[in-house]
């Protein structure tokens, strides 16, 4: 068949009004990607190719190929960027061959390599176009135009490859990071053949002697300042990290700025002074902490304090007899009067000149740059200057400072403490190597004399004096308990000497004589909640985060044991943290009472009235800070982290 079978005539231009899409033509669907950049290509370089029509009679044509073309223009008409009579080069076929032609021109057709691309994108800038020209002429952002011309300049023999398919695309963007062709092709000979198709491998392989702007060393000294200083950066286009390529620069910058504040904390008095970028928990954990008191407060500010407490004791008092919105709004007053007071007090805080000269500070760099300065730190070696000075300070072994202030009532705390203990003494209870520990910690710690806190197992083996009050209810927890003491094995207890009941419990195998230990220690346990803000963890603390238990399966918070026990500021805290930002709005104007119910049934059912899996979730899990048993990781020992790394 040769082409005089197919075309009745040479092309013409033939105005776009007189144009339709044929029903023949091969592709059904106009996709619209990339269609501003073919209206670009039209307006800056014209239609480089004709149309494909048969006639349809009276002056209409109909287009087998060239539909996009065909659509781009009318967009283009709409926009009035061209006439209304605006023609176009058309040829014209038969329709006995129009569905041949179609499918042949949508088909055959083949893309250039994207690699020729970089390649005549890169030597239209150099001959003297901008990358912004060149983006406005093609229809794309002037970004892309960067990336192309990005990746036509790396080194000739890894365009080649990538020609030849011997790496990805994705590789082919890892190795712009830098423009040293030698350093590339040195990299790609290095790398192993499974190596080649990992960008990452790659982009470590080319920054290795670069540092990461994001790191805390480079958000320390700042990026300006690194700048400023002759620092040199390089961004990566395709994955918008930002690299410094003077090491050594931005460490001697560090140093500088660290160096001055050790200077800054030498002026203040301090003994002795340890500087490292890392933490150095280890060393920091020994030390004995030295805690700030109020300098030079004013006598006005710290009886209006002492007033304000009264003030709060009072009303904390009245509500553990009957609660009313009326009183739960008083404490709110009080305690927005003690902040403002608190922040004021602030100012006046720190240590006196004979502590900082036996103490010292530990100044490392935050993850996210900012410097961490531990004051008052005092070494193992000179703890019993530390006690001497203290008895000196004011006979109670304790320098003065603020009080903490405590968002909940004190019999709610008591309460909270006491439903927490129980749950600790199942999950002790359940795990005997952790209340071996405890124990032989506890023991060590009284006869050693090392001061150790007082919480976690009475070594005396007495059961603690609980509130009456937390016994009144059955609870998950306390049948958790009974169905262990069932557990227990009871026959050595049996014989009626003493000496035939220990005879008997010499041949308990080691396992049973574990549990009995751990449940023993567990009765012994204290009420306690978890250590707030700014307090430090004790033995007890770690000791109930080993045990990984979850409290949110013992415990939740109800109408009775919690919610109404709280103000309304507080419901609708917890509201906007389980239940989201546009429930809580919805219920701002709503009496305390009515929020108490609708959070009652959540919390008692959170699958039910069709709410979202994240807010059923976070319903199932909430829990008040104070009733977890996790603590800061840093504060676990290294063993348990060093565990769960490798699970």
């Amino acid at each position: 068949m040769t082409n005089t079978d197919i075309t009745t005539t040479q092309p013409q231009l033939i105005a776009v009004s007189r144009l339709e899409k044929s029903p023949l033509n091969a592709r059904r669907t106009i996709r619209q990607d990339g269609i501003g950049e073919l209206k670009a290509s039209i307006l800056s370089h014209g239609l480089m190719q004709n149309l494909v029509v048969t006639d349809a009679g009276d002056g209409a044509f109909l287009v087998i190929a060239g539909g996009r073309r065909l659509e781009a223009i009318r967009s283009i008409q709409a926009e009035g960027k061209l006439p209304t009579d605006f023609a176009v080069p058309c040829q014209i076929v038969t329709e006995a061959h129009a569905l041949e032609m179609s499918l042949a021109e949508n088909t055959v057709r083949l893309a250039m390599h994207p690699a020729d691309q970089f390649q005549a994108f890169a030597e239209l800038i150099d001959k003297g176009q901008t990358a912004a020209d060149v983006a406005v002429r093609f229809g794309v952002e002037e970004s892309l135009v960067q990336k192309r011309m990005k990746l036509a300049r790396v080194a000739p023999d890894l365009l080649q490859e990538y020609r030849d398919e011997g790496i990805t695309l994705e590789c082919l963007m890892a190795f712009t990071i830098t423009d040293d062709h030698r350093r590339q092709l040195k990299v790609f000979k290095s790398l192993q053949d499974w190596q080649k198709d990992d960008p990452s491998v790659i982009r470590d392989a080319l920054t290795e002697k670069m540092v990461d702007a994001s790191s805390k060393l480079a958000r320390f000294v700042g990026l300006d300042a690194y700048t400023a200083a002759g620092g040199a950066s390089r961004t990566d286009l395709f994955s918008e990290e930002v690299y410094l390529e003077k090491p050594a620069l931005l460490n001697r910058l560090a140093e500088k700025k660290l160096d001055g504040i050790r200077r800054e904390l030498e002026a203040e008095g301090w003994n002795w002074i340890e500087i490292n970028p890392e933490r150095d928990y280890t060393l920091v954990n020994r030390c004995t902490r030295i805690p700030p008191q109020l300098i030079d407060a004013p006598a006005e500010l710290l009886a209006f304090k002492q007033q304000l407490d009264g003030e709060l004791e009072a009303i904390e008092a009245a509500l553990e007899d009957t609660e009313s919105d009326e009183l739960l709004d008083q404490q709110q007053a009080v305690r927005d009067c003690q902040d403002e007071v608190e922040q004021k007090l602030a100012t006046f805080v720190g240590f006196e000149a004979e502590h900082k000269a036996l103490a010292g500070c530990f100044v490392s760099i935050g993850q996210d740059g900012t410097p961490f300065i531990d004051k008052g730190l005092v070494r193992p070696e000179q703890r019993k200057q530390l006690a001497k000075l203290l008895r000196t300070d004011g006979g109670d072994g304790e320098p003065d400072r603020a009080k903490p202030k405590n968002p909940l009532t004190e019999s709610l705390r008591r309460d909270l403490a006491a439903d927490r203990l129980q749950v600790a003494q199942v999950e002790i209870a359940k795990h005997p190597a952790i209340a071996l520990d405890l124990l032989v910690f506890q023991v060590a710690s009284t006869m050693l004399d090392i001061p150790s806190a007082d919480d976690g197992a009475d070594v005396q083996f007495k059961r603690p004096r609980l509130n009456p009050a937390s016994e009144k209810e059955p609870t998950a927890a306390g049948d958790a308990l009974a169905a262990i003491a069932k557990s227990l094995p009871a026959n050595w207890f049996k014989p009626r000497s003493e000496a035939a009941r220990f005879d008997s419990f010499r041949s308990l195998p080691d396992t049973a004589k574990l549990e009995l230990l751990a449940y023993c220690v567990a009765l012994t346990l204290k009420p306690k909640l978890a250590p707030a803000a700014g307090e430090d963890a004790t033995a007890y603390d770690v000791a109930l985060s080993l045990t990984d238990a979850d409290m949110a399966g013992y415990w939740r918070p109800t109408k009775g044991n919690y919610l109404g026990r709280i103000t309304r500021e507080q419901l609708l805290g917890i509201s906007r943290e389980v239940l989201g930002e546009a429930w809580s709005q919805s219920r701002v104007g709503e009496k305390k009472a009515s929020l108490v119910d609708q959070l009652d049934r959540a919390f008692s059912d959170p699958e039910k009235h069709g709410r979202t899996p994240d807010q059923v979730e976070r319903l199932k899990g909430w829990l008040p800070t104070s009733m977890a048993f996790g603590i800061a990781e840093s504060l676990k020992p290294a063993k348990a982290k060093k565990a769960r790394k490798a699970a």
